[in-house]
């Protein structure tokens, strides 16, 4: 790995494989963007340690939402394209960005009145192990192996299961499960659990089984995301609340308004990343359904909140109103839920004609499995990254890729569109619909290619203690990562600018929150969250004036 550059490969991928794919229908004024960009970080060596490329892809990504934002500023304002700066490292670690919020110092699950807050979101004690534990990979009795997935609500498997909501340790609830799964053939569960309990979980398969699978063969022949163009009136930016524009700091979304009805963390990331650039973000949620809670201080950066339940007609009514002021929707749950609330596209569109729709599901909108409810690790599963992460480590066994992963880089390729979107629309007579999904990023991420064996030997003597197992769930192990990045790169924690400090008085602290800052910088336009993290429900439903 002696020549290989993580900033070059990073700068190839956005140049010669983003930019260069015609189906992605960027305007040349990207390409001339992104020639301003530059990559800068610490070590330029791979140091996270899976077989695939997951630094470059976030980086590249990175890089071309801040091109996108760069092309903003520069039509929305008169300037020219600014000097970009793109940090590796901290690419990387918005990857873990649902761990590092702090308080004090210390993280911020340690903090008794945080922890109180968080859990008032799990409304189905999902912390209690018995229940956690639905979520995990276990042995079915074919040999294969199955990632069982109780969503936020792990009653619905519990029930498929047999396993009673007992007291227990993590240890025992893993081996009820495992003990419970290895009674099920492979396709008997997965066909069981999707169709009959409508719960989440597939076969891990491996990437040749996915690609030779009638989903795989469908979803590979996609763009690394869909847009589809709608006739609509023309729509200018908004005109900026101060005279001097360099007074507002060129900042490239101002005034742009987001509806986020999203949880959890990929399409939450989308909003998240808008709000950075200076859009208002104006998250719905609802006191009567459950949160994954430890998600909720980094993704509700940016954002304001408002309580709508959209089954009362109340609800309905006031979503509505929000949706005619809105310029992008966001909506990251289950294929139809929507439609089912009567919000259909049409629905929408008669309401807000010039509205943005973007829609972020796991499998994608194509193929026999579009329709199914899914989660990052069940597209990492189904496509074949967790058999590759555990092939890299040794195992005879599959292991989910480390970090929320394809849930983060999905929310960069959702920004990246939604910025090109808003340029097409102050342009011509049209508006988009963009479908964006877990799985056509995981498709695209495998076509970045693998290490070479050479490499991924050298990149596991970076840390040969790291052994995560198939059992070892998301929150295990990002944390069991967080330790090798301190292990190997303990740098990367050295640098106070990487991190910024925002008010916690939206979730009752007289303490600020520390939270991982952008990776990227743009020369002159301003970025930052001008709302800080804070409760759900805690905003008016209304558009800032």
């Amino acid at each position: 790995m002696s020549n290989y550059s993580i900033r070059t490969e990073a700068a190839r991928i956005l140049h010669e494989v983003l930019l260069s794919d015609a189906r992605l229908g960027f305007p040349a004024s990207f390409t001339e963007a992104a020639k301003k960009v530059r990559f800068v970080g610490g070590d330029d060596k791979p140091f996270v340690l899976t077989p695939l490329k997951m630094t470059e892809s976030c980086a590249s990504l990175t890089a071309l939402v801040a091109t996108a934002a760069n092309v903003a500023a520069a039509e929305r304002y008169g300037i020219g394209y600014q000097e970009v700066q793109v940090n590796t490292d901290v690419a990387t670690l918005f990857l873990e960005s649902v761990l590092l919020p702090t308080i004090g110092g210390k993280p911020f699950v340690q903090h008794p009145q945080m922890a109180q807050e968080l859990a008032k979101m799990d409304i189905h004690r999902m912390a209690k192990p018995i229940r956690r534990y639905a979520t995990n990979v276990y042995q079915t009795k074919d040999g294969r192996w199955y990632h069982l997935h109780g969503s936020m609500n792990a009653e619905s498997t519990m029930k498929m299961m047999g396993v009673p909501d007992v007291d227990v340790s993590p240890e025992e609830a893993i081996k009820i499960y495992a003990d419970k799964v290895a009674q099920w053939d492979s396709s008997e569960i997965e066909r069981v659990a999707n169709e009959q309990y409508r719960q989440a979980g597939v076969v891990c398969q491996t990437p040749d089984e996915f690609f030779s699978s009638e989903h795989g063969k469908i979803m590979a022949q996609e763009p690394l995301w869909n847009t589809t163009a709608l006739p609509a009136p023309r729509k200018a930016w908004p005109h900026p609340k101060e005279k001097d524009q360099q007074q507002q700091g060129y900042k490239p979304l101002a005034g742009i308004r987001i509806l986020d009805f999203s949880r959890v963390i990929a399409a939450p990331a989308v909003s998240k990343i808008l709000s950075v650039l200076g859009a208002d973000v104006l998250r719905v949620s609802c006191d009567k359904l459950p949160e994954y809670a430890t998600t909720m201080p980094d993704l509700q950066t940016g954002k304001r909140d408002t309580n709508l339940d959209l089954k009362t007609a109340e609800g309905r009514q006031v979503f509505a109103e929000l949706v005619k002021g809105a310029d992008i929707l966001v909506d990251g749950y289950r294929p139809g839920a929507l439609k089912r609330l009567g919000f259909d596209p049409k629905a929408l569109r008669d309401l807000n004609p010039s509205l943005i729709c973007l829609r972020e599901n796991c499998y994608g909108f194509k193929g026999p499995l579009a329709h199914r409810s899914g989660w990052q690790q069940i597209s990492d599963c189904v496509v074949g990254m967790a058999y590759l992460q555990g092939k890299f480590l040794g195992l005879q066994e599959p292991v989910v890729p480390l970090l929320p992963n394809s849930d983060y880089q999905t929310g960069l390729i959702g920004a990246a569109a939604a910025i090109q979107a808003l340029i097409a629309r102050t342009k011509d007579e049209v508006t988009f619909d963009i479908d964006i999904s877990l799985t056509q990023y995981n498709i695209w991420y495998y076509r970045l290619g693998l290490y070479s064996p050479e490499q991924q030997q050298e990149l596991r003597r970076r840390d040969a203690d790291f052994s995560p197992r198939h059992y070892d769930d998301m929150p295990i192990l990002v944390g069991k990562t967080h330790k090798s990045f301190e292990k190997i790169r303990p740098d990367m924690f050295a640098h106070p600018e990487y991190f910024w400090d925002m008010s916690g008085q939206e979730y009752g602290l007289e303490e600020n929150l520390t939270v991982l800052a952008p990776a990227f910088k743009l020369e002159s336009s301003s970025i930052g969250w001008a709302v800080p993290t804070g409760r759900r429900g805690r905003s008016k439903p209304e558009w800032d004036a």
